[in-house]
């Protein structure tokens, strides 16, 4: 019998029970065939797809993964160095060249062949304070961490050589300018009531002012004076003074140091230098400057270092002792001739400091008269028209005849002299 026949009256219900038994058994046996073929097939197919293919892939999606890390990293590294290079040069290299254009307070360019060097910031306060800044000295200066780009905090100390007190002030700069500096040698009584007393020193007054002038002055300085010794012999005789005295005629320095030691008891602090012709101001437009020297180097601290030696001899007075041009002289010789030394090495470091006076002097023409000063001496050598100095009113009344004067002017009174051990 057709095997296709039986099937098909098998599904239309046509057969008998032998031919259904049959079909069923048939189809029971195809049944557990088919499974056993799909199971077979399963495992071929998955089986080997879940090893080798899959294997596979993993191993691919490791290398892209470790592909796209090493970029990343390539990425984050070149990012870091970018802006590491972007931050030394905007921070150090540019901040640098700037730092190097302008005023730098803490270079230590004036110290050479040196093992310690002080900075150019504690020479230049010296040598400023001490030529135009009669009866202060500066001592120590100190830094805060710079700023960058020209930036800087810096402070000093100022002490009053009368009253024996000492400051310190602070400034700030800022690409050679000054920021904040509002006391110390910047106030007003530092900047302009010092020379109250040194005005007037035009000792030839005839030759600029027509007789019946130099008479009126002549008149009202000698009342001055008069009005300044009564007021002497009233006070304390233990009362310490400050004062201004212009001499009736310029002294060199060697009549300087004579006169002063005749009068042992009066402390001279402070020595004007004539630096222009008598009765002229240096310029038309510029009020006649005056500078000049401390006398005492024990009154400013001593550096263990000091500028260039050969441009700039006996920068500290105290190195007169030493000094090799001078070994041959007797001591008083050697005392006067260092003092004329001592002044044209201040004048002369201040004039190649340009940026430090544009910066810390309120005339913008300084160094030019620092220039036409250092020409004058050199012509007429180095001679005082007056002194700043201290002393008890009785001292002060028992040489002021012995003085050769012009006028005298009293600064400043105390009841006594202050702070007695430190002389």
């Amino acid at each position: 019998m057709d095997y296709k026949d039986l099937f098909n009256r098998y599904k239309k219900g046509l057969v008998n029970d032998e031919e259904r038994d049959l079909i069923e058994q048939e189809i029971e046996r195809h049944e557990v065939l088919e499974e056993y073929l799909s199971d077979v097939m399963d495992e071929e197919i998955y089986g080997g797809w879940n090893t080798s293919s899959f294997e596979y892939q993993e191993e691919e999606t490791s290398k892209l993964k470790k592909s796209v890390n090493k970029r990343l990293r390539k990425v984050v590294l070149t990012s870091v160095m970018v802006v590491v290079a972007l931050y030394i040069g905007i921070f150090y290299v540019v901040s640098g060249i700037i730092d190097w254009v302008y005023y730098d307070p803490t270079a230590t360019t004036q110290s050479e062949d040196q093992e310690y060097q002080s900075p150019d910031f504690y020479y230049d306060m010296q040598a400023y304070v001490s030529l135009n800044i009669p009866g202060y000295s500066s001592n120590l200066v100190t830094f805060q961490e710079p700023k960058g780009f020209g930036k800087y905090e810096v402070s000093y100390s100022l002490r009053d050589l009368f009253t024996k007190k000492e400051q310190r002030h602070f400034v700030n700069l800022s690409r050679g300018k000054l920021t904040y500096a509002i006391d110390g040698i910047f106030s007003i009584e530092n900047r302009f009531g010092i020379w109250e007393g040194f005005e007037r020193i035009k000792h030839d007054y005839s030759e600029y002012a027509s007789e019946d002038e130099a008479t009126l002055r002549n008149k009202e300085i000698q009342q001055k004076n008069e009005k300044t010794l009564r007021y002497l012999n009233e006070l304390n005789p233990l009362s310490y003074i400050s004062m201004s005295i212009v001499f009736d005629e310029d002294l060199t320095m060697k009549e300087f140091y004579h006169m002063s030691q005749e009068h042992p008891s009066l402390d001279f602090k402070w020595v004007g230098i004539r630096t222009v012709k008598p009765g002229v101001q240096w310029s038309e437009t510029q009020q006649i400057h005056l500078v000049g020297f401390n006398p005492n180097y024990n009154d400013e601290p001593s550096s263990s270092t000091r500028p260039d030696p050969e441009k700039y001899p006996l920068f500290y007075l105290i190195d007169f002792r030493d000094y090799f041009d001078l070994a041959n002289k007797d001591y008083p010789e050697k005392i006067y001739e260092s003092y004329g030394i001592h002044f044209k090495s201040r004048l002369a470091y201040l004039r190649n400091r340009e940026d430090y006076v544009n910066m810390f002097d309120y005339n913008y023409y300084k160094t030019d008269f620092y220039a036409e000063a250092l020409k004058y001496i050199a012509e007429h050598g180095v001679k005082t028209y007056g002194v700043l100095v201290f002393g008890t009113a009785e001292e002060f009344l028992d040489s002021i005849n012995h003085i050769p004067h012009e006028s005298m002017y009293i600064n400043e009174v105390l009841p006594t002299k202050p702070n007695i051990y430190y002389d």
